[in-house]
Order: C-alpha cells, then sequence, then structure tokens
C-alpha cells in the first residue's frame, strides 16, 4: 500500500457498533491507524465540518431517515465535503448499483458487504491513485477557477497516464463548460458521448444544455426518456420539476417532486422545494409536513434554510400551534448564527418582528428588497409575516403607498409582479386582506401598463423615448420583466440612432448592470444574445 494512504485521516459512519469496529479493525491490519468513528448522519456531519477527512467509508443504510446516499449529496452540493477527499459506500444490498449508476453525485466506489481487507485495500488504493492524479483539477475547482479548470481538465484528456480516468474527466469537463455558459461546447461534448454509449449523467447534461438555449420541448422529452429508463434517476426528476416551475406548471412540478420524495424521502434540499411549492399552491397542510420532514432530517445541515424554519413558524401559528412556533423561532436563531448570509439576515428580521409583534420593525423591508439577493420566496415570507403582525384591515380600508404596511408592499409588489401567476402568489400570502391584495393588484397593473408603452414606442421604432419611459422605473423598482424590455430598447436605441458617446457608456454600463442581475432569471439564449450585442457596441468605445 501507498505511504500516502497509510498516513491517510478516516472517518468511519455506521449506525451499528460492531460494524464501525470491524471497519477500523480491517484499516488498522492494511496499515490505517488515523480513524475516526461516527454513528449518526449528524455526527457525521458534525465531524466532517471539524475536520478534514482524506477517506469517508460510509453506511448506506443509517436505520432510520437518511441514507448515505442522500448524505453525500448534500454534503458535496454544500461544499462541506472536499472533492479530493475519497467517499466509500458500504452497503449490503447489490441493488445499490442500480442507485449509484444514474447518481449525478455518486461515491467514488463503494463495496457489497461482507468484503475483506484485501478487497478494501485494493479499491481504496484504486480510488485513492485517481484522487491523487486528478487533485490540482479538484484544487483548482474548489478555488471557483473555472476557466483554469476547463484547461487542465483538456490538458489532461490528452496525457497518457490520465487515460483510465477519461470518463471521470470527461464527466468533469463537460459540467464545467455548461456551468461556464459555454452551451454550444457543452452539447457537442454530451452528444459525442451519448453516441458511443447511453450514459445517464450526459443525458441530463444535454438536456440542461437544451433547457437554457431555449429547447424546453426536447429538454423535457429527454428527461422524461431518462426517468422512463432508470426509474430510480432522481437528479433527472429534480431537473424536470424545475423546467416545470419555470414554465409556471407547479401542479406538474409537485407531482413529480412527490414522485421523486417517494424514491429519495430524505434529501433535505427537495423536501424544501417541495414544501415551498406547496405553500405557494395553497396547499398548507401538505407544505408544513413538507418542511417538518426537511427540519428533523436537516438538524445541523447546512442545507437547511433560514427561509423554510420561518415557513414552518408561520404555518404554525396560523394553525394556532404557538407552542410550536416559539420552538420554530428558537430554532430559526441557531440555524441563522449558522447561515452568514443576505437571506439569514431578511429571515432574522422577519422573526424579529414576530418575537416584538411590532410592525415598525418590518420598516427594514424598504432597503432589504432592493437587494439582488431577496428573492420571490422571502417576498411571500414577508408579506405572511406582515399579514400576521399588522392591526386588523378595517372596511373600506385605502391603500396609503407612504404608511405601513403598503409602504412595504409597494417595493415588493413593484419588484417581483411580472406576471399575474406572481401577483396571485403574493395576493395569496395576504391572506383575507382585501385592501392589500387590491393594491398588489394595482402595482402589477401600473408595472404591465409601463412595460406595455415601452414595447409600443420600440414597435414604433421611438427608441429614445422607450428608453426614457423604461430606464428609470426599471432602475428603481428593479422589475425583471421592466429590466428585460429597457435592455432591449437601449439596444435598438444603440443600433439605431446616433448617441452621444457619454450617453453610450452610460446606457452600456445601465445595460450590463441588468443583465447581471437578470442572470439565470431569463433563457440563456436571450441573455447571450443580448451580451453579444453590449459587447460588440462596447469594442467601439
Amino acid at each position: 500500500m501507498a505511504d500516502s494512504l497509510a498516513q491517510a485521516s478516516v472517518l468511519i459512519a455506521d449506525d451499528a457498533q460492531t460494524v464501525r469496529q470491524s471497519v477500523r479493525l480491517t484499516l488498522g491490519q492494511i496499515g490505517i491507524t488515523r480513524v475516526d468513528l461516527a454513528s449518526t448522519v449528524g455526527e457525521t456531519r458534525r465531524r466532517l465540518k471539524n475536520a478534514q477527512y482524506d477517506v469517508v467509508l460510509c453506511d448506506y443504510h443509517f436505520g432510520e431517515g437518511m441514507n448515505g446516499q442522500e448524505l453525500l449529496e448534500e454534503l458535496r452540493r454544500t461544499g462541506e465535503l472536499p472533492l479530493t477527499t475519497v467517499w466509500f459506500m458500504i452497503t449490503a444490498e447489490a441493488s445499490y448499483e442500480k442507485v449509484v449508476a444514474v447518481a449525478e453525485v455518486g461515491p467514488d466506489d463503494y463495496l457489497i458487504k461482507p468484503f475483506t481487507g484485501a478487497r478494501l485495500s485494493d479499491r481504496l488504493i484504486l480510488a485513492w491513485d485517481k484522487k491523487q492524479l486528478l487533485r490540482p483539477l479538484y484544487e483548482t475547482i474548489g478555488y471557483g477557477d473555472t476557466t483554469g479548470a476547463i484547461a487542465m481538465a483538456r490538458e489532461l484528456l490528452d496525457t497518457t497516464s490520465a487515460q483510465p480516468y477519461r470518463a471521470d474527466l470527461q464527466r468533469i469537463l463537460s459540467t464545467l463548460l455548461l456551468e461556464d455558459g459555454q452551451l454550444d461546447a457543452a452539447r457537442q461534448m454530451f452528444e459525442e458521448i451519448l453516441q458511443k454509449r447511453v450514459v445517464p449523467w450526459a443525458r441530463l447534461g444535454l438536456a440542461r444544455v437544451y433547457n437554457r438555449q431555449s429547447r424546453k420541448d426536447e429538454a423535457e422529452a429527454l428527461l422524461k426518456s431518462a426517468i422512463g429508463e432508470h426509474g430510480q434517476y432522481v437528479d433527472a426528476y429534480e431537473e424536470l420539476a424545475a423546467l416545470y416551475m419555470a414554465d409556471g406548471r407547479l401542479e406538474e412540478a409537485m407531482a413529480v417532486y412527490e414522485q421523486c420524495l417517494s424514491i429519495a424521502p430524505n434529501n433535505v434540499t427537495r423536501l424544501q422545494k417541495a414544501g415551498n411549492l406547496a405553500s405557494m399552491l395553497g396547499q398548507p397542510a401538505k407544505a408544513r409536513a413538507l418542511l417538518e420532514r426537511a427540519v428533523n432530517q436537516g438538524g445541523n445541515s447546512s442545507a437547511l434554510a433560514p427561509e423554510t424554519v420561518l415557513q414552518l413558524a408561520l404555518a404554525a401559528k396560523r394553525d394556532g400551534a404557538h407552542s410550536d412556533a416559539d420552538r420554530y423561532l428558537r430554532m430559526l436563531n441557531e440555524v441563522a448564527k449558522r447561515k452568514e448570509s443576505f437571506a439569514a439576515e431578511v429571515v432574522g428580521t422577519l422573526a424579529a418582528s414576530l418575537y416584538s409583534g411590532k410592525a415598525s420593525d418590518l420598516d427594514a423591508l424598504e432597503r432589504l428588497a432592493q437587494d439582488a439577493e431577496f428573492t420571490l420566496e422571502l417576498a411571500v415570507s414577508a408579506i405572511m409575516t406582515a399579514d400576521f403582525i399588522c392591526p386588523p384591515s378595517l372596511a373600506g380600508e385605502q391603500a396609503n403607498p407612504l404608511a405601513a404596511p403598503y409602504r412595504w408592499l409597494k417595493p415588493l409588489g413593484e419588484r417581483f409582479i411580472t406576471s399575474k401567476y406572481i401577483s396571485g402568489l403574493l395576493e395569496g400570502a395576504a391572506g383575507q386582506r382585501q385592501a392589500w391584495a387590491e393594491y398588489l393588484q394595482k402595482l402589477g397593473s401600473d408595472i404591465a401598463d409601463i412595460n406595455k408603452l415601452g414595447v409600443q414606442l420600440m414597435l414604433a421604432e421611438r427608441h429614445a423615448e422607450a428608453v426614457e419611459r423604461l430606464v428609470e422605473v426599471a432602475r428603481r423598482t428593479h422589475n425583471h420583466r421592466l429590466m428585460l424590455s429597457a435592455t432591449h430598447a437601449i439596444v435598438r436605441h444603440l443600433k439605431a440612432d446616433t448617441v452621444p458617446s457619454r450617453d453610450r457608456n452610460l446606457l452600456l454600463n445601465t445595460a450590463n448592470d441588468f443583465l447581471a442581475r437578470l442572470y439565470g432569471t431569463i433563457e440563456a439564449g436571450v441573455l447571450y444574445s443580448l451580451q453579444q450585442d453590449l459587447d460588440h457596441f462596447a469594442s467601439f468605445r
């Protein structure tokens, strides 16, 4: 055995003491002595947060609750498990082969019980050697240097020593290309892989490319085909649900999430997504059940979002379960301490207002709602919170944009209402307050009218007027619909009209700022086309 592996630090995660001791003894027999043990999912998370291990040997079944595969997915996606760490799954089920065959986040290897020390040693050496060869690539990815990682992966593909790991490198490279927005290069690579053999991860990658290239029908067909052939392909289910949600097909997305959760029922991230979706669909009982499962499975998980715990506190208050609401609010303080994020700051503000019962504590929403990281989900939570702590509405109440709660509703409505569907979500969050709902409808109508006028001016080739009408309102509200129309107006104005150099630079900066905020919210093809136009104009500065 290589000396470096003999010096490796190893974590054994298994709920059975006899198994932990047996595996530890086996490792000792092959020269590995730096070994720690964990008996629960929570303890495994804690150990991995507090120390970095070279190897993790994890049991697939942890008794009740989350299994090893779900834990691996969570740790990889939260970044708490470095790509350089070797993860071995240990299981007594030969059927695990079906799970790992279609897992987007899979272990480096797996062992079926019972196994000998020699078999463990041989398989560990193979996985270790691969990790050492690819370590510089993994570290570059970990640093966030996507450009450098792409160049390194391409170089490795041409080296003789890396040929045994060609499939791994192809997977890494194609995924990096997709993440970097090089959609044509990624598509070509996925298609070349699939021409040689049907690889589930390549099919999923190609579907993601199609989706970002606005080829949604092809993406949907590919995902359905993948699910039809591999019923346990949970990542394909999740991608299909995301496609439906982006299309506003929420009931279909909910049905897909339910199928996915029937296969992998304890994934914290998916439970939260499904719970929040149920809340949007006006299914409070289902939402609460799903979110409670997320909290029960999440425990000390970094994947557990503060918004989830807040939603549970609000649901408990709605149901009159005040002791549960207080418990969730206390838990929220602990979750917020672990999360140094903008979302945690917003949720902390909302939780503080629920504790105090003072409507004035929500004044911070006027500032927070302007931030690019303020999401529609946070807006829904904010309106639901306001509904709980504001005095009852009066009959015939008139909206006053300068007074609470309308001065909070105004930035939220103007920011997020881009369709009747989203307007309905925000109105639903307002409960039975008719005056609030009517005010939100009015805000949405005003946004639609401004956008309509801007589009009409563009069609009439009155581009400068369209820019004047759209840009200021888009900049103030950060409404995605208006920012997109304003960017189109700027591009048309620069193409068709003579614009002074100073104004030209200001317009280009404004349009680039808008596109930066629109990234990930509009179709990749539209974003790419607009960015190409802006880059072209910038070259003439």
